[in-house]
Protein backbone atom coordinates (compact mmCIF):
# COMPACT_ATOMS: atom_id res chain seq x y z
CA UNK A 1 0.00 0.00 0.00
CA UNK A 2 1.43 3.39 -0.86
CA UNK A 3 2.22 5.66 2.01
CA UNK A 4 4.73 8.09 3.40
CA UNK A 5 7.08 5.29 4.25
CA UNK A 6 6.77 3.70 0.81
CA UNK A 7 6.91 6.63 -1.62
CA UNK A 8 10.13 8.55 -2.27
CA UNK A 9 8.74 12.07 -2.59
CA UNK A 10 12.10 13.58 -3.48
CA UNK A 11 12.41 11.20 -6.40
CA UNK A 12 8.81 11.96 -7.35
CA UNK A 13 9.55 15.68 -7.14
CA UNK A 14 12.64 15.36 -9.32
CA UNK A 15 10.80 13.18 -11.85
CA UNK A 16 7.85 15.54 -12.10
CA UNK A 17 10.05 18.63 -12.38
CA UNK A 18 12.18 16.91 -15.02
CA UNK A 19 9.10 15.86 -16.96
CA UNK A 20 7.51 19.31 -16.84
CA UNK A 21 10.76 21.04 -17.81
CA UNK A 22 11.32 18.55 -20.62
CA UNK A 23 7.78 18.96 -21.95
CA UNK A 24 8.09 22.76 -21.70
CA UNK A 25 11.56 23.19 -23.11
CA UNK A 26 11.84 20.41 -25.68
CA UNK A 27 9.42 22.01 -28.19
CA UNK A 28 10.97 25.41 -27.46
CA UNK A 29 14.43 23.96 -27.98
CA UNK A 30 13.47 22.24 -31.24
CA UNK A 31 11.66 25.27 -32.66
CA UNK A 32 14.32 27.67 -31.38
CA UNK A 33 17.11 25.49 -32.76
CA UNK A 34 15.44 25.28 -36.17
CA UNK A 35 14.80 29.02 -36.21
CA UNK A 36 18.35 29.73 -35.10
CA UNK A 37 19.71 27.48 -37.84
CA UNK A 38 17.57 29.14 -40.51
CA UNK A 39 18.23 32.62 -39.10
CA UNK A 40 21.96 31.96 -38.94
CA UNK A 41 22.24 30.73 -42.51
CA UNK A 42 19.82 33.33 -43.88
CA UNK A 43 21.71 36.19 -42.27
CA UNK A 44 25.06 34.85 -43.42
CA UNK A 45 23.62 34.80 -46.92
CA UNK A 46 22.32 38.34 -46.45
CA UNK A 47 25.76 39.54 -45.29
CA UNK A 48 27.42 37.83 -48.27
CA UNK A 49 24.89 39.40 -50.62
CA UNK A 50 25.55 42.83 -49.08
CA UNK A 51 29.27 42.36 -49.73
CA UNK A 52 28.56 41.28 -53.31
CA UNK A 53 26.35 44.33 -53.95
CA UNK A 54 28.94 46.63 -52.43
CA UNK A 55 31.63 45.07 -54.62
CA UNK A 56 29.40 45.38 -57.68
CA UNK A 57 28.87 49.11 -57.15
CA UNK A 58 32.51 49.68 -56.26
CA UNK A 59 33.69 47.92 -59.40
CA UNK A 60 31.41 50.13 -61.45
CA UNK A 61 32.85 53.30 -59.88
CA UNK A 62 36.47 52.20 -60.46
CA UNK A 63 35.78 51.14 -64.04
CA UNK A 64 34.02 54.48 -64.62
CA UNK A 65 37.07 56.31 -63.25
CA UNK A 66 39.50 54.42 -65.52
CA UNK A 67 37.17 54.75 -68.52
CA UNK A 68 36.85 58.50 -68.02
CA UNK A 69 40.64 58.93 -67.92
CA UNK A 70 41.05 56.73 -71.01
CA UNK A 71 38.36 58.73 -72.80
CA UNK A 72 39.97 62.06 -71.83
CA UNK A 73 43.42 60.95 -73.03
CA UNK A 74 41.99 59.50 -76.25
CA UNK A 75 40.04 62.74 -76.90
CA UNK A 76 43.16 64.89 -76.43
CA UNK A 77 45.29 62.57 -78.57
CA UNK A 78 42.82 62.87 -81.44
CA UNK A 79 42.25 66.60 -80.94
CA UNK A 80 45.89 67.71 -81.17
CA UNK A 81 48.74 66.83 -83.46
CA UNK A 82 52.18 65.79 -82.29
CA UNK A 83 53.57 69.11 -83.33
CA UNK A 84 50.94 71.09 -81.42
CA UNK A 85 51.58 69.19 -78.24
CA UNK A 86 55.34 69.36 -78.63
CA UNK A 87 55.11 73.09 -79.26
CA UNK A 88 53.67 73.87 -75.86
CA UNK A 89 50.00 72.86 -75.75
CA UNK A 90 50.76 69.86 -73.53
CA UNK A 91 50.90 72.04 -70.40
CA UNK A 92 47.40 73.44 -71.03
CA UNK A 93 46.11 69.97 -71.84
CA UNK A 94 47.50 68.63 -68.56
CA UNK A 95 45.74 71.40 -66.63
CA UNK A 96 42.45 70.45 -68.29
CA UNK A 97 42.58 66.69 -67.74
CA UNK A 98 44.12 67.09 -64.28
CA UNK A 99 40.72 68.05 -62.86
CA UNK A 100 40.14 67.22 -60.09
CA UNK A 101 43.58 68.25 -58.94
CA UNK A 102 45.92 65.48 -57.92
CA UNK A 103 44.29 62.79 -60.06
CA UNK A 104 47.27 62.57 -62.45
CA UNK A 105 50.99 62.78 -61.74
CA UNK A 106 52.36 63.67 -65.17
CA UNK A 107 51.73 63.53 -68.93
CA UNK A 108 54.06 62.91 -71.84
CA UNK A 109 54.19 62.57 -75.62
CA UNK A 110 56.31 59.74 -77.04
CA UNK A 111 57.13 59.24 -80.72
CA UNK A 112 57.16 55.94 -82.58
CA UNK A 113 60.80 55.41 -81.72
CA UNK A 114 60.01 55.56 -77.99
CA UNK A 115 61.58 59.00 -77.42
CA UNK A 116 59.97 61.28 -74.87
CA UNK A 117 59.25 64.29 -77.12
CA UNK A 118 57.43 66.37 -74.52
CA UNK A 119 56.94 65.81 -70.77
CA UNK A 120 55.04 67.71 -68.06
CA UNK A 121 55.53 66.49 -64.51
CA UNK A 122 57.77 66.41 -61.44
CA UNK A 123 60.28 63.85 -62.75
CA UNK A 124 63.28 64.29 -65.08
CA UNK A 125 61.93 62.14 -67.89
CA UNK A 126 62.33 64.44 -70.89
CA UNK A 127 64.36 62.76 -73.66
CA UNK A 128 64.05 59.28 -72.12
CA UNK A 129 63.46 56.40 -74.48
CA UNK A 130 60.62 53.90 -73.73
CA UNK A 131 60.94 51.54 -76.61
CA UNK A 132 62.06 48.76 -74.25
CA UNK A 133 59.38 49.51 -71.65
CA UNK A 134 56.88 46.70 -71.10
CA UNK A 135 53.85 48.88 -71.80
CA UNK A 136 55.19 50.36 -75.10
CA UNK A 137 54.59 47.38 -77.43
CA UNK A 138 51.20 46.78 -75.74
CA UNK A 139 49.89 50.24 -76.60
CA UNK A 140 51.41 50.00 -80.10
CA UNK A 141 49.52 46.74 -80.63
CA UNK A 142 46.21 47.62 -78.92
CA UNK A 143 45.93 51.36 -79.48
CA UNK A 144 44.70 51.96 -75.92
CA UNK A 145 46.36 50.42 -72.92
CA UNK A 146 46.13 50.63 -69.12
CA UNK A 147 49.24 49.11 -67.57
CA UNK A 148 49.80 47.23 -64.31
CA UNK A 149 51.68 48.93 -61.54
CA UNK A 150 55.42 49.07 -62.21
CA UNK A 151 58.50 51.01 -61.05
CA UNK A 152 59.87 52.21 -64.41
CA UNK A 153 62.56 54.84 -64.72
CA UNK A 154 61.30 56.80 -61.71
CA UNK A 155 61.64 53.80 -59.34
CA UNK A 156 58.23 54.59 -57.83
CA UNK A 157 55.19 52.33 -58.18
CA UNK A 158 52.78 53.78 -60.75
CA UNK A 159 50.62 52.80 -63.71
CA UNK A 160 49.96 54.59 -66.98
CA UNK A 161 47.11 55.11 -69.40
CA UNK A 162 48.43 55.37 -72.96
CA UNK A 163 46.69 56.09 -76.27
CA UNK A 164 48.20 55.57 -79.73
CA UNK A 165 47.53 58.26 -82.39
CA UNK A 166 48.26 57.49 -86.05
CA UNK A 167 49.23 60.59 -87.94
CA UNK A 168 49.98 60.01 -91.62
CA UNK A 169 52.37 57.14 -91.97
CA UNK A 170 53.67 57.60 -88.50
CA UNK A 171 52.24 57.29 -84.96
CA UNK A 172 52.84 58.77 -81.56
CA UNK A 173 51.65 58.02 -78.03
CA UNK A 174 50.03 60.24 -75.42
CA UNK A 175 50.65 58.83 -71.99
CA UNK A 176 49.43 59.95 -68.53
CA UNK A 177 50.44 58.58 -65.13
CA UNK A 178 47.64 58.17 -62.61
CA UNK A 179 48.47 59.39 -59.11
CA UNK A 180 49.08 56.22 -57.09
CA UNK A 181 47.95 57.62 -53.73
CA UNK A 182 44.84 59.12 -55.30
CA UNK A 183 43.90 55.83 -56.94
CA UNK A 184 44.58 53.83 -53.74
CA UNK A 185 42.33 56.16 -51.77
CA UNK A 186 39.67 55.86 -54.44
CA UNK A 187 39.78 52.06 -54.23
CA UNK A 188 39.66 51.99 -50.41
CA UNK A 189 37.37 55.00 -50.04
CA UNK A 190 34.33 53.07 -48.82
CA UNK A 191 34.85 50.55 -46.02
CA UNK A 192 32.62 48.01 -44.31
CA UNK A 193 32.82 47.88 -40.54
CA UNK A 194 36.01 48.44 -38.59
CA UNK A 195 38.05 45.74 -40.38
CA UNK A 196 36.77 46.11 -43.95
CA UNK A 197 39.17 47.02 -46.76
CA UNK A 198 39.28 47.14 -50.56
CA UNK A 199 42.34 46.60 -52.74
CA UNK A 200 43.35 45.48 -56.21
CA UNK A 201 45.76 42.73 -57.27
CA UNK A 202 46.86 41.86 -60.79
CA UNK A 203 46.75 38.47 -62.48
CA UNK A 204 50.06 37.57 -60.81
CA UNK A 205 48.63 38.27 -57.32
CA UNK A 206 50.69 41.46 -56.78
CA UNK A 207 49.15 44.38 -54.94
CA UNK A 208 48.16 47.21 -57.33
CA UNK A 209 46.93 49.43 -54.51
CA UNK A 210 47.82 49.71 -50.87
CA UNK A 211 46.21 47.36 -48.41
CA UNK A 212 44.81 48.98 -45.32
CA UNK A 213 46.49 46.46 -43.05
CA UNK A 214 50.03 46.38 -44.36
CA UNK A 215 50.00 45.24 -47.99
CA UNK A 216 52.54 47.23 -50.05
CA UNK A 217 52.10 47.95 -53.75
CA UNK A 218 53.80 45.31 -55.96
CA UNK A 219 54.23 43.01 -52.94
CA UNK A 220 52.77 39.46 -53.25
CA UNK A 221 49.27 39.48 -51.76
CA UNK A 222 48.92 35.73 -51.22
CA UNK A 223 45.28 36.13 -52.15
CA UNK A 224 43.81 33.07 -53.90
CA UNK A 225 42.84 34.17 -57.41
CA UNK A 226 39.36 32.99 -58.39
CA UNK A 227 38.62 31.43 -61.75
CA UNK A 228 35.57 33.61 -62.36
CA UNK A 229 35.30 35.60 -65.57
CA UNK A 230 33.23 38.55 -66.71
CA UNK A 231 31.12 40.15 -64.03
CA UNK A 232 30.86 37.07 -61.83
CA UNK A 233 31.54 37.64 -58.14
CA UNK A 234 33.44 35.14 -56.00
CA UNK A 235 32.31 35.00 -52.36
CA UNK A 236 34.20 32.87 -49.86
CA UNK A 237 35.69 32.75 -46.37
CA UNK A 238 39.48 32.58 -46.31
CA UNK A 239 42.30 32.35 -43.78
CA UNK A 240 45.00 35.01 -43.99
CA UNK A 241 47.59 36.19 -41.47
CA UNK A 242 45.99 34.02 -38.78
CA UNK A 243 42.59 35.63 -39.27
CA UNK A 244 39.42 34.57 -41.01
CA UNK A 245 37.89 36.88 -43.60
CA UNK A 246 34.70 37.11 -45.58
CA UNK A 247 36.05 37.91 -49.03
CA UNK A 248 34.31 38.98 -52.24
CA UNK A 249 36.26 39.46 -55.46
CA UNK A 250 35.59 40.23 -59.12
CA UNK A 251 37.72 40.92 -62.19
CA UNK A 252 37.70 44.40 -63.79
CA UNK A 253 37.07 44.44 -67.51
CA UNK A 254 40.03 46.73 -68.34
CA UNK A 255 42.74 46.33 -67.15
CA UNK A 256 42.74 42.70 -65.98
CA UNK A 257 42.76 43.51 -62.30
CA UNK A 258 41.03 41.73 -59.42
CA UNK A 259 39.06 44.01 -57.11
CA UNK A 260 38.88 42.52 -53.61
CA UNK A 261 36.67 43.53 -50.68
CA UNK A 262 37.27 41.65 -47.48
CA UNK A 263 36.28 41.95 -43.82
CA UNK A 264 37.06 39.88 -40.77
CA UNK A 265 34.22 37.41 -40.18
CA UNK A 266 33.99 38.42 -36.52
CA UNK A 267 33.28 41.99 -37.69
CA UNK A 268 31.09 41.03 -40.66
CA UNK A 269 28.87 38.74 -38.61
CA UNK A 270 28.83 40.84 -35.44
CA UNK A 271 25.14 41.86 -35.89
CA UNK A 272 24.31 38.18 -36.39
CA UNK A 273 26.30 37.30 -33.29
CA UNK A 274 24.54 39.97 -31.24
CA UNK A 275 21.15 38.75 -32.45
CA UNK A 276 22.16 35.18 -31.60
CA UNK A 277 23.21 36.21 -28.10
CA UNK A 278 19.89 37.99 -27.60
CA UNK A 279 18.07 34.86 -28.78
CA UNK A 280 20.09 32.65 -26.45
CA UNK A 281 19.46 35.04 -23.56
CA UNK A 282 15.72 34.97 -24.26
CA UNK A 283 15.80 31.16 -24.44
CA UNK A 284 17.68 30.94 -21.13
CA UNK A 285 15.26 33.38 -19.54
CA UNK A 286 12.36 31.25 -20.77
CA UNK A 287 14.07 28.08 -19.55
CA UNK A 288 14.68 29.59 -16.11
CA UNK A 289 11.11 30.82 -15.93
CA UNK A 290 9.72 27.43 -17.02
CA UNK A 291 11.94 25.64 -14.51
CA UNK A 292 10.91 27.97 -11.70
CA UNK A 293 7.25 27.52 -12.55
CA UNK A 294 7.70 23.74 -12.78
CA UNK A 295 9.37 23.68 -9.34
CA UNK A 296 6.61 25.78 -7.74
CA UNK A 297 3.76 23.78 -9.28
CA UNK A 298 5.44 20.43 -8.64
CA UNK A 299 6.14 21.27 -5.00
CA UNK A 300 2.45 22.06 -4.60
CA UNK A 301 1.39 18.83 -6.35
CA UNK A 302 3.80 16.70 -4.33
CA UNK A 303 2.52 18.27 -1.12
CA UNK A 304 -1.06 17.43 -2.12
CA UNK A 305 0.09 13.93 -3.11
CA UNK A 306 1.72 13.42 0.29
CA UNK A 307 -1.45 14.54 2.04
CA UNK A 308 -3.54 12.20 -0.12
CA UNK A 309 -1.16 9.32 0.63
CA UNK A 310 -1.38 9.98 4.34
CA UNK A 311 -5.16 9.97 4.16
CA UNK A 312 -5.08 6.83 2.07
CA UNK A 313 -2.70 5.17 4.51
CA UNK A 314 -5.03 6.01 7.40
CA UNK A 315 -7.98 4.59 5.51
CA UNK A 316 -5.93 1.51 4.62
CA UNK A 317 -5.04 0.93 8.26
CA UNK A 318 -8.69 1.23 9.21
CA UNK A 319 -9.59 -1.13 6.38
CA UNK A 320 -7.00 -3.65 7.54
CA UNK A 321 -8.36 -3.50 11.08
CA UNK A 322 -11.88 -3.98 9.78
CA UNK A 323 -10.78 -6.88 7.60
CA UNK A 324 -8.89 -8.51 10.41
CA UNK A 325 -11.83 -8.06 12.77
CA UNK A 326 -14.09 -9.71 10.20
CA UNK A 327 -11.64 -12.58 9.71
CA UNK A 328 -11.21 -13.15 13.44
CA UNK A 329 -14.98 -12.87 13.83
CA UNK A 330 -15.50 -15.71 11.37
CA UNK A 331 -13.04 -17.82 13.33
CA UNK A 332 -14.67 -16.86 16.61
CA UNK A 333 -17.97 -18.47 15.58
CA UNK A 334 -16.27 -21.83 15.19
CA UNK A 335 -14.16 -21.28 18.32
CA UNK A 336 -17.26 -20.47 20.40
CA UNK A 337 -18.96 -23.65 19.22
CA UNK A 338 -15.79 -25.63 19.85
CA UNK A 339 -15.51 -24.26 23.42
CA UNK A 340 -19.15 -25.06 24.15
CA UNK A 341 -18.45 -28.80 23.89
CA UNK A 342 -15.76 -28.97 26.66
CA UNK A 343 -17.81 -26.54 28.79
CA UNK A 344 -20.84 -28.87 28.56
CA UNK A 345 -18.65 -31.82 29.56
CA UNK A 346 -17.18 -29.82 32.45
CA UNK A 347 -20.70 -28.84 33.63
CA UNK A 348 -21.91 -32.45 33.52
CA UNK A 349 -18.83 -33.73 35.35
CA UNK A 350 -19.00 -31.11 38.07
CA UNK A 351 -22.68 -32.03 38.68
CA UNK A 352 -21.73 -35.69 38.81
CA UNK A 353 -18.94 -34.95 41.30
CA UNK A 354 -21.32 -32.88 43.41
CA UNK A 355 -23.85 -35.72 43.54
CA UNK A 356 -21.18 -38.31 44.41
CA UNK A 357 -19.62 -36.14 47.13
CA UNK A 358 -23.02 -35.43 48.75
CA UNK A 359 -23.42 -39.04 49.89
CA UNK A 360 -21.29 -40.07 52.85
CA UNK A 361 -19.32 -42.04 53.30
CA UNK A 362 -17.75 -42.02 49.74
CA UNK A 363 -17.01 -45.44 48.49
CA UNK A 364 -13.78 -46.29 46.76
CA UNK A 365 -15.66 -46.83 43.54
CA UNK A 366 -17.14 -43.32 43.76
CA UNK A 367 -13.71 -41.88 44.69
CA UNK A 368 -12.26 -43.46 41.55
CA UNK A 369 -15.05 -41.91 39.42
CA UNK A 370 -14.45 -38.53 41.05
CA UNK A 371 -10.73 -38.65 40.25
CA UNK A 372 -11.46 -39.73 36.69
CA UNK A 373 -13.93 -36.85 36.30
CA UNK A 374 -11.43 -34.30 37.58
CA UNK A 375 -8.86 -35.59 35.08
CA UNK A 376 -11.41 -35.17 32.28
CA UNK A 377 -12.17 -31.65 33.52
CA UNK A 378 -8.43 -30.81 33.43
CA UNK A 379 -8.21 -32.16 29.86
CA UNK A 380 -11.17 -30.08 28.69
CA UNK A 381 -9.78 -26.96 30.40
CA UNK A 382 -6.44 -27.48 28.63
CA UNK A 383 -8.33 -27.86 25.36
CA UNK A 384 -10.16 -24.56 25.91
CA UNK A 385 -6.84 -22.92 26.86
CA UNK A 386 -5.18 -23.99 23.62
CA UNK A 387 -8.09 -22.66 21.55
CA UNK A 388 -8.26 -19.32 23.35
CA UNK A 389 -4.47 -18.84 23.32
CA UNK A 390 -4.37 -19.43 19.56
CA UNK A 391 -7.14 -16.93 19.06
CA UNK A 392 -5.41 -14.39 21.32
CA UNK A 393 -2.15 -14.74 19.37
CA UNK A 394 -3.96 -13.71 16.20
CA UNK A 395 -6.06 -10.98 17.72
CA UNK A 396 -3.09 -9.34 19.50
CA UNK A 397 -0.80 -9.06 16.47
CA UNK A 398 -0.91 -5.37 15.47
CA UNK A 399 2.74 -4.59 14.71
CA UNK A 400 3.32 -4.27 10.94
CA UNK A 401 7.08 -3.79 11.08
CA UNK A 402 8.99 -6.23 8.85
CA UNK A 403 11.02 -8.91 10.58
CA UNK A 404 12.49 -12.29 9.73
CA UNK A 405 9.85 -14.96 10.20
CA UNK A 406 9.50 -18.70 10.16
CA UNK A 407 6.54 -18.90 7.78
CA UNK A 408 5.82 -22.55 8.54
CA UNK A 409 5.40 -21.77 12.24
CA UNK A 410 2.95 -18.95 11.42
CA UNK A 411 0.95 -21.32 9.21
CA UNK A 412 0.92 -23.97 11.94
CA UNK A 413 -0.53 -21.46 14.43
CA UNK A 414 -3.17 -20.50 11.86
CA UNK A 415 -4.15 -24.15 11.40
CA UNK A 416 -4.52 -24.58 15.19
CA UNK A 417 -7.14 -21.82 15.33
CA UNK A 418 -8.81 -22.58 12.00
CA UNK A 419 -9.33 -26.24 12.87
CA UNK A 420 -11.76 -25.18 15.60
CA UNK A 421 -14.10 -23.69 13.01
CA UNK A 422 -13.40 -26.39 10.44
CA UNK A 423 -14.15 -29.21 12.89
CA UNK A 424 -17.55 -27.70 13.63
CA UNK A 425 -18.43 -27.68 9.93
CA UNK A 426 -17.02 -31.12 9.27
CA UNK A 427 -14.07 -29.83 7.23
CA UNK A 428 -10.57 -31.27 7.34
CA UNK A 429 -7.49 -29.02 7.24
CA UNK A 430 -4.43 -30.72 5.76
CA UNK A 431 -0.89 -29.28 5.94
CA UNK A 432 2.04 -30.07 3.64
CA UNK A 433 4.83 -27.78 4.82
CA UNK A 434 8.34 -28.17 3.35
CA UNK A 435 11.43 -26.70 5.05
CA UNK A 436 11.68 -22.98 4.20
CA UNK A 437 14.26 -20.24 4.67
CA UNK A 438 13.16 -17.22 6.72
CA UNK A 439 11.25 -14.44 4.98
CA UNK A 440 11.39 -10.76 5.82
CA UNK A 441 7.83 -9.53 6.30
CA UNK A 442 5.29 -8.33 8.84
CA UNK A 443 3.80 -11.21 10.87
CA UNK A 444 0.57 -9.27 11.22
CA UNK A 445 0.29 -8.79 7.43
CA UNK A 446 1.04 -12.42 6.60
CA UNK A 447 -1.37 -13.62 9.28
CA UNK A 448 -4.14 -11.48 7.79
CA UNK A 449 -3.43 -12.75 4.26
CA UNK A 450 -3.62 -16.43 5.15
CA UNK A 451 -6.51 -16.09 7.61
CA UNK A 452 -8.59 -14.53 4.83
CA UNK A 453 -7.59 -17.22 2.34
CA UNK A 454 -8.35 -20.06 4.80
CA UNK A 455 -11.69 -18.51 5.79
CA UNK A 456 -12.62 -18.18 2.11
CA UNK A 457 -11.64 -21.82 1.52
CA UNK A 458 -13.83 -22.96 4.43
CA UNK A 459 -16.71 -20.81 3.14
CA UNK A 460 -16.34 -22.40 -0.29
CA UNK A 461 -17.02 -25.83 1.31
CA UNK A 462 -20.23 -24.65 3.02
CA UNK A 463 -23.04 -27.17 2.66
CA UNK A 464 -20.86 -30.05 1.54
CA UNK A 465 -20.93 -33.25 3.63
CA UNK A 466 -17.16 -33.48 3.56
CA UNK A 467 -14.32 -31.39 2.28
CA UNK A 468 -10.70 -30.51 2.79
CA UNK A 469 -8.56 -27.39 2.84
CA UNK A 470 -4.89 -27.95 2.08
CA UNK A 471 -2.03 -25.60 3.06
CA UNK A 472 1.12 -26.32 1.11
CA UNK A 473 4.49 -24.50 1.32
CA UNK A 474 7.45 -24.83 -1.03
CA UNK A 475 10.68 -23.04 -1.93
CA UNK A 476 10.51 -21.83 -5.56
CA UNK A 477 13.74 -20.17 -6.73
CA UNK A 478 14.23 -16.98 -4.74
CA UNK A 479 10.68 -17.01 -3.37
CA UNK A 480 8.58 -18.91 -0.85
CA UNK A 481 5.37 -20.27 -2.35
CA UNK A 482 2.29 -20.98 -0.21
CA UNK A 483 -0.80 -22.60 -1.71
CA UNK A 484 -4.24 -22.58 -0.08
CA UNK A 485 -6.41 -25.10 -1.92
CA UNK A 486 -9.95 -26.32 -1.41
CA UNK A 487 -12.22 -28.79 -3.24
CA UNK A 488 -15.27 -26.56 -2.91
CA UNK A 489 -17.67 -24.88 -5.32
CA UNK A 490 -15.05 -22.96 -7.33
CA UNK A 491 -15.30 -19.48 -8.89
CA UNK A 492 -17.18 -18.68 -12.09
CA UNK A 493 -14.88 -17.58 -14.97
CA UNK A 494 -16.62 -14.22 -15.32
CA UNK A 495 -15.80 -13.41 -11.69
CA UNK A 496 -12.10 -14.35 -11.74
CA UNK A 497 -11.02 -10.92 -13.03
CA UNK A 498 -12.94 -9.13 -10.24
CA UNK A 499 -12.28 -11.11 -7.11
CA UNK A 500 -9.47 -8.78 -5.93
CA UNK A 501 -11.61 -5.64 -6.33
CA UNK A 502 -12.74 -4.01 -3.06
CA UNK A 503 -16.31 -4.82 -1.99
CA UNK A 504 -16.76 -7.51 -4.64
CA UNK A 505 -18.07 -10.76 -3.12
CA UNK A 506 -19.99 -13.84 -4.25
CA UNK A 507 -21.09 -14.72 -0.72
CA UNK A 508 -24.69 -14.24 0.38
CA UNK A 509 -25.70 -10.95 1.97
CA UNK A 510 -24.44 -10.78 5.54
CA UNK A 511 -21.77 -13.42 5.00
CA UNK A 512 -18.99 -11.35 3.39
CA UNK A 513 -17.67 -7.78 3.24
CA UNK A 514 -15.86 -7.99 -0.10
CA UNK A 515 -12.67 -6.68 1.55
CA UNK A 516 -10.74 -9.87 2.31
CA UNK A 517 -9.15 -10.61 -1.07
CA UNK A 518 -8.60 -6.90 -1.80
CA UNK A 519 -6.68 -6.62 1.47
CA UNK A 520 -4.72 -9.79 0.64
CA UNK A 521 -3.77 -8.42 -2.75
CA UNK A 522 -2.59 -5.10 -1.30
CA UNK A 523 -0.60 -6.71 1.51
CA UNK A 524 1.14 -9.19 -0.82
CA UNK A 525 1.99 -6.36 -3.24
CA UNK A 526 3.45 -4.38 -0.34
CA UNK A 527 5.68 -7.33 0.51
CA UNK A 528 6.96 -7.39 -3.08
CA UNK A 529 5.21 -10.69 -3.77
CA UNK A 530 2.45 -11.96 -6.06
CA UNK A 531 -0.90 -13.66 -5.59
CA UNK A 532 -2.94 -15.44 -8.24
CA UNK A 533 -5.84 -17.83 -8.41
CA UNK A 534 -6.71 -21.00 -10.31
CA UNK A 535 -10.30 -22.16 -10.10
CA UNK A 536 -12.88 -24.32 -11.83
CA UNK A 537 -16.57 -24.40 -11.00
CA UNK A 538 -17.42 -27.52 -9.02
CA UNK A 539 -13.79 -28.63 -8.69
CA UNK A 540 -12.32 -26.15 -6.24
CA UNK A 541 -10.00 -23.17 -6.00
CA UNK A 542 -6.30 -22.72 -5.38
CA UNK A 543 -4.72 -19.43 -4.28
CA UNK A 544 -0.93 -19.20 -4.71
CA UNK A 545 1.08 -16.61 -2.80
CA UNK A 546 4.76 -16.04 -3.58
CA UNK A 547 6.91 -13.96 -1.23
CA UNK A 548 10.57 -13.12 -2.02
CA UNK A 549 13.22 -14.48 0.32
CA UNK A 550 15.63 -11.86 1.68
CA UNK A 551 18.90 -13.47 2.76
CA UNK A 552 20.12 -12.27 6.14
CA UNK A 553 22.26 -13.39 9.02
CA UNK A 554 19.82 -11.87 11.53
CA UNK A 555 18.15 -14.28 13.99
CA UNK A 556 14.78 -15.60 12.90
CA UNK A 557 11.86 -14.20 14.91
CA UNK A 558 9.19 -16.54 16.13
CA UNK A 559 5.86 -15.94 14.46
CA UNK A 560 4.18 -15.40 17.80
Amino acid sequence: MPGDEHRDYRATFRTMVGGMVLVSLLPLLVIGGANFFLFHHLNRSVVAEQHANFLRYHRQSIETFLSSITAEVSSVAHQYTLEELAAGNLERVFEIIQQPAGMLTDVGVIDEDGNHVRYVGPYDLAGKNYRDAEWFPQVVERGVYVSDMFLGKREVPHFVVAVKRVQGDRFWILRVTVNTDYFSKLVDAVRMGSTGESFIVNSQGLYQTKSRFGGRILAPSGFPLPSTRGEEIDVREIEADGKRYLSTATWLSQPRWLLVVRQETSDAYSPLRRASLVGIALFLAGAIGATFLAVVLTRREVRLLAEADREKENMTRQLLVAGKTAAVGELSAGVAHEINNPLAIIDTLQTWIHDLSSTAPISEEDRAEILESTAKIAAQVARCKRITQGLLHFSRRVDSRPEQLDLNQLLAELVTVARSRARVEGIQIVTDLAPLPPVTASANDLQQVFVNLVNNAIDALDGRPSGAVTLRSRLAGGSVRVEVEDDGCGIAPENLSRIFLPFFTTKPVGRGTGLGLAICYGLVQKLGGTIHVDSAVGRGTKFTVEIPVVASDAPVARAS
